[in-house]
């Protein structure tokens, strides 16, 4: 059949046969069902979320906000929208250049943290960034070390244990702090600083990180992102395990990126001062080998000016001619003085020459002169023979003598002094013939260094007035917001996070509700039973649950004042109006399968009977497994239904007692090959005729209907039929057996009792029933009450 419904009463339809099928009842039964699973999912993923917080290292970052600034021709042109692209294309270019490795090489050069140390704590371990106890300088010489940890644990007095992996074998050896650790694969110095403890028994790792592990972490926790694009402002954060180190990072990232940029503007100069700088280099090298020429040149010729020295060469010439003039002269005085001595006659001497000589030397002429006189006069009164003039002649050969002496030691003098003055005329002679052409060279050498000179005096001006410019240069990005220590952890977020896992934990569980809602086939409660069925409810039987039921038994002769008892009086009550007539009335019980309670409901439901005064005989036709006597205590024996219907025994002799006054019941008896058959006899109908002249009430406790036919024979005869259906173990499936059986027609005193039913208040179980405040009632009550508190 077409559908003509519009499409928005067809999604109000769809709506209400959505209301219309969800069974309240069900799901609050499925629900204090899986209560327990629920609050165990939440408490889980809770649970989880916190060990996952508590165990996980807090990650810091540190951020500061730079603003950048450029130049640009089609600004001053008024070119709005090609400078907004382009500013964007530039603010994206900066962006890479400081997430490049070539700027993180540089951060990773000038941050020295190629040595981290960490201490090993008791799950996790912490970096101590600036508060190490030791510090360590290191050269590598196999790579193979680099990123690798190495373990330090303080020894006694000034030594520690250190331990790393050679080849896969671990290496563990005693070494002093200060004492350098020499290998072939590595060289290592261990130092104290301020913060060692010699208590301190924590155990320490460091690790040698290389350029390019460095650079990948530095580039792994940079983000640098715009922050306005319209204020030319970029976002430059950086993320570690120590919030100082991260906040260190970006400043030198900063003032990195910052200097940079400078860098950037000054090229040109750069470029110019390193052009000057070897010039200025060549023109050193030049001038120093004209200095090493010139202190060359004045070591060997003592002298700088030529011209001054050959003035002084000639005027030197000039002064020792004269003295070897003077010289000669006086040697030929001396040869005269000489002769005279010699010839023994009066010595005649210059004055001057007298002056000249040295004071022995002239006081010995005169001695020897004054001898002579002394004689000559001698001779005039005395012969040559006198003693007086033997005497004077002793004593001018003793001064003849003397004289001769000093004669000859004064003129080898002279002599040695004119040798001397001719050997430096001849020197002073050779060299006035060489210092003209040695000029001339020297001089041309002074004028090419004088020029070096200047050009040299002119290259550092220039470059002076570079680095003048240079250092003159600022850029025009600025730190707007520099880095500040972070005061929490950006991740793991701990409320985020453990909301999160309550969250999960509140979602699993209500998908796992709805799929035991959804999964659930079985009958929960009193409302969903009717609404199963087309037949009457007589009521719910509460789940016996002050002890394990291993099989029937009679549980109200054991607790009269239960809730259980009070729910089978209602019943009993409610079949009156099923059924008012006075007289003997006959009574099936039957369910769908075994285990739902049948024969335990007709046991006690007998019984409930029995007390009112009434006379009851229940009896067990479900010869395939037979309950009924395990229920009053009773045994098969040797005759039953089955004895009875085969005629191999009597009612009478059948019937058993029960410690119920008024209350008795027949066993199915021995197991027979064929119980549909005995149910098809005519002596059924009649044992169950004679039953019902005998006893006011017959309770028939049949086979299940749902597995054979033997239960439908029986009912036929039944005044009232009970269907027991049992809560949570009959599938919903199971009515439709139930609902077969009303729609025949046969059976149109047909009821249903739902069995073992939750009593826990909240339930379906109230269905109207007052039943008052018993004992056992008041201490589930208790109970109920206990475990929501310890829940809690």
């Amino acid at each position: 059949m077409e559908n003509n419904l519009p499409p928005n009463n067809q999604h109000i339809e769809s709506e209400k046969d959505f209301f219309e099928s969800f069974d309240l009842e069900r799901f609050w039964y499925v629900l204090k069902r899986s209560k327990f699973w629920m609050i165990a999912f939440v408490l889980l993923t809770t649970s989880l979320a916190y060990v996952y917080v508590r165990y996980t290292k807090p990650v810091y970052s540190s951020s500061s906000i730079v603003k950048l600034e450029f130049e640009s021709e089609a600004n001053v042109l008024g070119l709005v929208e090609v400078v907004n692209t382009q500013e964007r294309n530039e603010i994206s270019g900066e962006i890479e250049l400081i997430k490049s490795k070539l700027f993180l090489s540089r951060v990773a050069e000038a941050a020295k943290m190629d040595v981290s140390y960490h201490v090993y704590g008791r799950y996790l371990t912490d970096e101590r960034y600036r508060n190490s106890p030791f510090i360590v300088s290191h050269k590598i010489h196999n790579t193979s070390y680099f990123d690798t940890p190495f373990d330090i644990r303080f020894g006694a007095e000034d030594s520690f244990i250190l331990t790393y992996l050679k080849n896969g074998q671990e290496v563990n050896e005693t070494y002093s702090f200060g004492e350098e650790i020499k290998t072939k694969d590595f060289n290592l110095l261990v130092e104290r600083t301020d913060s060692f403890d010699p208590s301190d028994d924590n155990k320490y790792f460091f690790i040698i990180s290389s350029r390019d592990a460095l650079v990948n972490e530095l580039q792994s926790n940079l983000d640098v992102l715009p922050e306005n694009f319209n204020a030319k402002t970029i976002r430059i954060s950086y993320s570690d395990f120590n919030k100082y180190k991260a906040r260190d990072l970006v400043d030198l990232i900063d003032s990195l990126y910052l200097d940079y940029t400078r860098e950037v503007k000054n090229v040109a100069i750069e470029q110019k001062i390193s052009f000057l700088d070897s010039q200025i280099e060549s023109t050193e090298q030049k001038l120093s080998e004209y200095e090493d020429y010139f202190e060359q040149f004045t070591i060997e010729n003592r002298t700088t000016n030529l011209s001054a020295d050959l003035n002084r060469t000639i005027e030197q010439l000039a002064i020792l001619d004269s003295q070897r003039y003077d010289l000669r002269r006086n040697i030929n005085d001396l040869n005269l003085i000489q002769n005279q001595v010699s010839a023994k006659g009066a010595i005649v001497v210059n004055p001057l020459l007298l002056e000249q000589l040295p004071k022995s030397l002239s006081e010995s002429i005169n001695e020897y002169s004054e001898l002579q006189q002394e004689r000559e006069l001698k001779l005039a009164s005395y012969n040559e023979t006198s003693f007086v003039i033997e005497q004077l002649d002793t004593q001018l050969d003793k001064s003849k003598k003397l004289l001769t002496d000093l004669l000859d030691s004064y003129d080898g003098t002279l002599s040695d002094r004119l040798l001397q003055i001719d050997r430096r005329r001849n020197i002073l002679e050779g060299n006035l013939s060489q210092l003209p052409s040695m000029g001339t060279e020297y001089g041309k050498n002074r004028r090419v260094y004088d020029l070096q000179e200047e050009f040299m005096l002119q290259l550092q001006t220039s470059k002076m007035e570079l680095e003048i410019t240079r250092a003159g240069t600022v850029t025009k990005n600025v730190i707007l917001s520099p880095a500040s220590l972070p005061s929490a952890p950006i991740k793991p977020q701990k409320g985020l996070i453990i909301g999160a896992g309550f969250m999960i934990g509140s979602m699993l569980s209500i998908v796992f509700l709805l799929i035991r809602y959804l999964a659930h086939n079985k009958v929960a409660g009193v409302r969903e039973l009717e609404k199963l069925v087309n037949v009457p409810v007589l009521g719910a039987i509460p789940h016996y649950s002050k002890e394990a039921l291993n099989q029937t038994s009679l549980v109200v002769k054991k607790d009269s004042k239960s809730s259980l008892s009070e729910a089978l009086r209602t019943i009993r009550t409610n079949m009156d109006f099923i059924h008012p007539n006075e007289g003997s009335k006959s009574i099936s019980v039957t369910s769908t399968i075994s285990g739902e309670g049948k024969t335990f409901v007709a046991s006690n439901l007998g019984a409930i009977m029995a007390m009112t005064g009434q006379k009851v005989c229940v009896v067990d036709l479900d010869m395939r497994k037979p309950k009924v006597h395990l229920a009053f205590g009773g045994v098969s024996g040797s005759s039953g239904v089955s004895t009875i219907l085969s005629e191999k025994s009597t009612i009478k002799e059948s019937i058993q007692k029960t410690p119920i006054e008024g209350l008795y019941f027949i066993s199915a008896g021995p197991t027979p090959p064929n119980p549909s058959e005995l149910l098809l006899q005519p002596s059924f109908e009649k044992m169950v005729k004679d039953l019902n002249k005998s006893y006011d009430v017959v309770i028939l406790d049949t086979p299940p209907v749902g597995l054979v036919t033997d239960g439908r024979l029986v009912m036929k005869l039944c005044d009232i039929q009970l269907y027991i259906v049992r809560a949570d173990y009959s599938k919903r499936s199971f009515v439709k057996v139930l609902n077969d059986l009303k729609s025949t027609g046969q059976f149109n005193k047909m009821t249903t009792i739902l069995n073992s039913i939750d009593s826990t208040p909240g339930y379906g179980y109230g269905y109207g029933y007052g039943y008052g405040y018993y004992t056992e009632d008041e201490s589930k009550r208790r109970k109920v009450a206990n475990g929501i508190k310890n829940l809690f």
